[in-house]
């Protein structure tokens, strides 16, 4: 490779000098590396290249950071079955190790060694030994001993070492090598191609890129210095090796290996990812989105995301360019995460419209003045035929249709039919109408959430997700568990995330990255602050030169030595350690025989994955009656109806629900009012809910109440002394709220206000609102201690339907509650 000096003229001498002059010159001093010698040294204490001494004495062969023996020491140390305490205090380098060619010992002498041991050249050792037969301080002192001119360069490509001898083009290690090759038959006697191809000779801790093209070296250069900059560890052996097999191939650049087969090389994993990301980092040197919006297939990281966007698949070229024009305007609006998915997804509707026009079209569409409304009517029955075909499914034909008129729509503003356009002519009436666009299918899930027993059990083995992944993905789960946080906002925790109210409880801090609201607050459990402050601990341990403020929560195990990066693999590991885990049975109230029995069945584990841990969230909450503006702060969701879908039922369970609890329901005095609900006939299902208004604790159906929307009530909400009222089991919870309610007020207003007697009379609850109360509680519970176990947990079923589709709440003053925990069987 010529000096970054030399003046470059044609188009890739210009390449070549634009990568050199991106190479960082404290870079370069790092790996010792000479323009003229091209030979790359790993230091010895780097935390991403540093190859530190094994500990094995005098053993010169360099370890993987943080390894403490190389790898040779390290696979005797198996094989003896020892400590490697008990190795290093035993063992001895196994043979003569290869650290490479030193100089002759006589001072100013040009020529390399015979070997490492002999310390002089092979005619100073004649000298010594058979002229001389002085000792080596007598022979180096003595007035004969003479400096002697070297003999050249060894002439294989990759080798920088000096030839031992005039005789021989090679250098003696070279030269050794070929006579072992041709003695078993390998040299095949081009003796030009064994010199341009032969690797060079292995000395640990350096890699030679001499031999290969000058592009290709500096790209190999510059790759290395982006992988070591973002943390990536490349070891010594692995980019060898792939310098000896680009040495062979001689590609003029990287470039020139889009199309090669790489496993057919015989290349392991790690060695292609050396290429594939040194490819990778010379494609984006000097890209902007200006010469990458010209390409069929986009590098999103050079417009600030990641990944890529394919337009290939479109294959009407006018077409084709013209979505590129509507991608170029998008992206910039775009952020987040998911950019490429969302974007290739809505690129799917052009997609599916040309595939179309290639079917059914006799020129295939690509003459966009003929086109007309009648291709789009053929493109819509078409996405009709695979949907009712089960090709796609219903929302697939929803959002192909709907991404297919927005992107084409789109194409029109921005001017891409106009003159000198790639769409130049093409129709008015080629195009797609809100009409076009089929329903939206209605969603009758009754939720993503997970049940009790499906939560408990994978609590139970967080342990096993720990010991098969890493503390990482454990902690991550609980987190996900216990927020409610989307896995995106969980991974990317950094580790001052924790704070406390003023009240000193436990406040989680993350950012929304979905819809970029930062600094978002979460109120949390102490257990799941615990969590939090021991992995803390466990980061500042491992990173203690990392300031706090730079450290993640939930750091990456890979490229990542600061402890600056988020893990970014929760999925995989999750998905493999719940596949592991046994069955899980969720008892199931069937009908046989005219009889309710429950049955343990097992749950789907497909419908265990990361977000729905957000759906229990939700759901769990909803179910222990926080209201749902709360909840939808809690959610972090800008509208209620969001928050909603996270828990929404469907009608006809609702009302199974409701048949079911109203079975119990009871008046003021206790008294079962309602037993025949299973043959609610449909108008009084009608009557029952414009006929009622919800209490705090039950409904309302006095009528003038009920016709002011609860606002009217003459007795002040004292609902228990109003033969209007009727609560059911599904109320339970609220009820004895409200009685802690009435004892607490009752004390406080007794042992605390300084107030008249009259006024602390009128404002205590009555004793006998209390004993109603009571009673009425004692009395819903007897009717649920009565029921078989099938029938209770048919009833708890029900009850938790019911509750989670309550939404009105009448706000009746009561004491602060907790958000409810929805581990309650962990240890705190």
């Amino acid at each position: 490779m010529a000096t970054p000096l030399k003046v470059r003229k044609s188009r890739r001498d210009y390449r070549i000098q634009e990568i050199i002059d991106a190479i960082d010159p404290s870079f370069l001093l790092l790996l010792s590396w000479k323009w003229d010698r091209q030979v790359i040294s790993f230091p010895k204490d780097h935390p991403v290249l540093g190859m530190p001494d094994c500990q094995v004495p005098d053993c010169e062969k360099g370890t993987h950071f943080g390894q403490p023996l190389c790898s040779t020491c390290d696979n005797r140390r198996k094989k003896s079955e020892c400590s490697i305490e008990d190795f290093v205090k035993i063992a001895r380098p196994k043979g003569w190790r290869c650290v490479g060619q030193e100089m002759c010992l006589v001072r100013g002498c040009k020529r390399p060694r015979d070997s490492v041991q002999a310390g002089l050249c092979h005619t100073h050792k004649y000298q010594q030994a058979k002229m001389l037969q002085l000792e080596m301080d007598a022979f180096l002192a003595h007035p004969s001993t003479r400096a002697l001119a070297g003999f050249g360069d060894c002439q294989v490509a990759s080798c920088y070492r000096l030839r031992n001898s005039a005789n021989s083009p090679f250098c003696l290690a070279h030269l050794a090598r070929l006579k072992l090759e041709t003695r078993r038959g390998v040299f095949d006697g081009n003796q030009e191609k064994w010199r341009l191809t032969t690797p060079a000779i292995a000395v640990t801790r350096e890699v030679s890129l001499r031999g290969l093209p000058e592009q290709t070296a500096a790209e190999m250069l510059y790759g290395l210095q982006v992988r070591t900059m973002a943390g990536i560890k490349t070891q010594d052996h692995r980019l060898r090796v792939v310098c000896d097999h680009l040495r062979v191939l001689q590609p003029p650049s990287l470039a020139d290996l889009e199309g090669t087969d790489l496993d057919a090389l015989g290349l392991t994993r790690d060695n292609r990812m050396i290429i594939r990301s040194s490819q990778t980092a010379a494609r984006r040197l000097g890209a902007t989105p200006e010469t990458e919006r010209h390409k069929d297939i986009w590098d999103l990281a050079i417009f600030g995301h990641g990944g890529q966007l394919n337009f290939t698949k479109i294959h009407q070229l006018p077409l084709r360019e013209a979505v590129k024009v509507w991608a170029y305007d998008e992206l910039p609006r775009r952020r987040g995460k998911s950019v490429r998915h969302a974007m290739q997804n809505m690129l799917a509707g052009v997609v599916a419209l040309s595939e179309s026009l290639k079917l059914q079209r006799r020129d295939g569409g690509h003459l966009p003045g003929v086109l007309h409304r009648q291709d789009m009517v053929d493109f819509c029955n078409r996405i009709a035929f695979l949907a009712e075909t089960g090709t796609i499914s219903a929302h697939t034909r929803v959002n192909i249709i709907r991404n297919a008129r927005q992107i084409t729509n789109r194409i029109r503003v921005l001017g891409m039919t106009g003159p000198d356009k790639p769409l130049e002519g093409m129709p008015a009436d080629f195009a797609l109408s809100t009409h076009d666009i089929p329903d939206e299918p209605e969603d009758t899930e009754a939720g993503r959430d997970l049940p009790d027993e499906v939560m408990r059990q994978l609590c139970d083995n967080l342990d096993l997700l720990e010991s098969t992944s890493s503390r990482e993905v454990r902690v991550a789960t609980e987190l996900l568990i216990d927020t409610g946080r989307r896995p995106d906002e969980v991974a990317k925790l950094p580790l001052n995330c924790l704070l406390t109210d003023p009240d000193g409880s436990p406040v989680l801090v993350y950012d929304n990255h979905k819809a970029y609201r930062l600094g978002r607050t979460l109120p949390i459990s102490k257990s799941t602050a615990a969590v939090i402050i021991s992995q803390q601990e466990r980061v500042r341990r491992k990173f203690p030169d990392t300031p706090d403020s730079e450290l993640k929560l939930l750091p990456s195990p890979v490229a990542n030595p600061a402890g600056t990066k988020a893990i970014t693999t929760i999925g995989d590991p999750h998905r493999a350690w719940v596949d592991s885990l046994p069955d899980f049975l969720v008892p199931i109230v069937v009908t046989s025989d005219g009889k309710q029995q429950l049955h343990m069945l097992p749950f789907d584990k497909s419908k265990i994955f990361l977000y729905a841990y957000r759906h229990s969230f939700a759901q769990r909450h909803a179910d222990a009656g926080v209201a749902p503006e709360v909840l939808q702060a809690l959610m972090d969701h800008r509208e209620l109806s969001t928050t909603q879908g996270y828990y929404r039922v469907s009608q006809e369970r609702k009302r199974e629900a409701v048949n079911r609890v109203t079975a119990l329901q009871f008046d003021r005095h206790g008294n079962r009012v309602w037993r025949k609900a299973q043959g609610l006939l449909e108008s009084e299902h009608v009557r029952r809910a414009i006929g009622e208004v919800a209490t705090a604790y039950g409904v309302c159906q006095e009528p003038s109440n009920v016709a002011a929307g609860g606002n009217a009530c003459p007795l002040r909400f004292r609902c228990v002394g109003c033969d209007h009222f009727r609560t059911d089991v599904s109320y339970l919870p609220d009820l004895e709220r409200y009685l802690a309610d009435l004892l607490n007020s009752r004390e406080r207003l007794m042992s605390t206000f300084e107030a008249d007697d009259w006024a602390r009379s009128e404002a205590a609850p009555s004793e006998e609102e209390i004993r109603r109360v009571r009673r009425l509680i004692s009395r819903v519970k007897a009717d649920l201690d009565d029921l078989s176990p099938e029938d209770r947990a048919f009833i708890e079923e029900s009850v938790a339907v019911v509750r989670r589709g309550r939404t009105v709440m009448l706000g009746m003053p009561r004491i602060r509650q907790p958000l409810p925990d929805i581990r309650p069987w962990r240890a705190t």
